[in-house]
């Protein structure tokens, strides 16, 4: 729970910081309604729904294994990056590692 909550809120931070620096206005908006589901699934977890793991699971699965390596390559990579844009980029990746694991022994 505690994984998906800051994925919301790391996610939305580093697309306003992007923003900021001239990113794209609607990197913040689709990453405001993925914060908003986020943290509705976050939620559903607290409160024992089954299905919530599942829906977890298939988020980190999909954005860690797909999402993730595309946004690598398509838009850190011609940045070019710095250091936040790494830290965001390990620490996104580590919570969806956690969110992972802890569907999956939930």
């Amino acid at each position: 729970m505690v994984a998906l909550a800051l994925n919301a809120v790391l996610g939305f931070g580093y697309r306003v910081y992007r923003l900021a620096k001239g990113g794209p206005l609607a990197d913040v908006t689709g990453q405001a309604i993925l914060g908003s589901l986020l943290a509705g699934l976050a939620v559903a977890v607290a409160l024992e729904a089954g299905w919530a793991r599942w829906a977890a699971l298939a988020y980190a699965l999909l954005f860690g294994v797909v999402v993730m390596p595309l946004w690598v390559l398509a838009v850190l990579i011609p940045l070019p990056p710095g250091r936040t844009d790494y830290a965001f980029t390990a620490t996104y990746w580590l919570t969806l590692i956690a969110i992972a694991i802890s569907s999956i022994l939930l």
